[in-house]
């Protein structure tokens, strides 16, 4: 059934190169490409099963699945702020009480940990989120969407070219950490590409040359750059890893008034741009662990 993992993939791919290209010029990624992403990730998911021949009843964690997602979109107040609210709690009770009767009921299936990972990896990358590992809510928001998506690997002809050794490796790093993972190492593509850009310039300054490049203060404060200098007690002060300021224009008024024609800056790089390069990668190459496993 290479149609079912080859339209995943499509559909994924798609969603995520839209909505990084929408943050990449607006800082901006809509909801609905997640909503797309895990709302065909639910539907994919019911046919798998249906598909598979396996116990109907194991379409029940879909609803758990859908109360956890639909509420990550879902403005509210918390459960228990301003008195206790009754609609998220009973949602979430009900969303607990299935997976805690599904894993009374099939916890010796291994099926079903392949569909119990979904809510579990939603578990792993709000926390990540909570703990400021995943930076914004969009990565994380894509992520989770991509759990639903693929719970497991997707198999296309010869794809992955690194084979799954055995069934239960998927459980080592599943499919979507995977692409969190490889969205990291490559990541390490934008100091190679800063000092290449720098080496074309002839802007030689090391090692911020490997974070950022030269541009106009008048040019910058059009551009989603953060200053990688900064005025500071009256005078120009560099940093080579600038936090973020809360108001960058503001930075380069200053710089601009202590007579800067010119600042370091470092591009602000949408973290869905790796993420998206990564679900390529992560689908044709594979999980580079499995060559140990196998």
């Amino acid at each position: 059934m290479d149609w079912m993992p080859l339209l995943k993939v499509t559909i994924a791919l798609v969603a995520l190169a839209l909505a990084a290209r929408a943050d990449w010029r607006t800082r901006e990624a809509s909801d609905a490409y997640w909503i797309i992403i895990g709302g065909a990730g639910m539907v994919f998911l019911a046919a798998q099963v249906i598909m598979d021949g396996e116990n109907l009843l194991y379409l029940a964690i879909l609803l758990p699945i859908a109360i956890f997602f639909a509420d990550i979109f879902w403005e509210r107040k918390g459960m228990f702020e301003d008195g206790i609210n009754i609609v998220p709690l009973a949602l979430y009770i009900v969303g607990f009480a299935i997976l805690g009767w599904m894993v009374y009921q099939f916890n010796a299936e291994l099926y079903f940990w392949k569909l119990m990972v979904i809510p579990i990896l939603f578990l792993i990358f709000i926390l990540l989120y909570q703990f400021d590992v995943i930076k914004g809510g969009a990565d994380a928001k894509a992520l989770i969407a991509l759990s639903i998506m693929f719970p497991t690997y997707p198999v296309i002809g010869p794809l992955p070219l690194i084979a799954i050794p055995f069934d239960t490796a998927q459980f080592v790093l599943p499919f979507p950490l995977l692409v969190l993972f490889n969205a990291a190492i490559l990541t390490l593509a934008v100091p190679v590409a800063m000092f290449a850009l720098n080496i074309s310039r002839r802007q030689f300054r090391f090692p911020a040359m490997l974070f950022g490049y030269v541009m106009p203060v008048s040019e910058a404060k059009k551009r989603y750059v953060w200053p990688m200098e900064r005025i500071e007690n009256g005078e120009r002060r560099f940093s080579l890893f600038p936090g973020p300021s809360e108001d960058s224009n503001a930075d380069f008024d200053k710089l601009a008034e202590a007579g800067a024609q010119e600042v370091w800056v470092t591009p602000k790089v949408p973290f869905l741009i790796p993420i998206t390069a990564s679900l390529v990668f992560s689908v044709v190459v594979g999980n580079l662990l499995f060559l140990f496993l196998s």
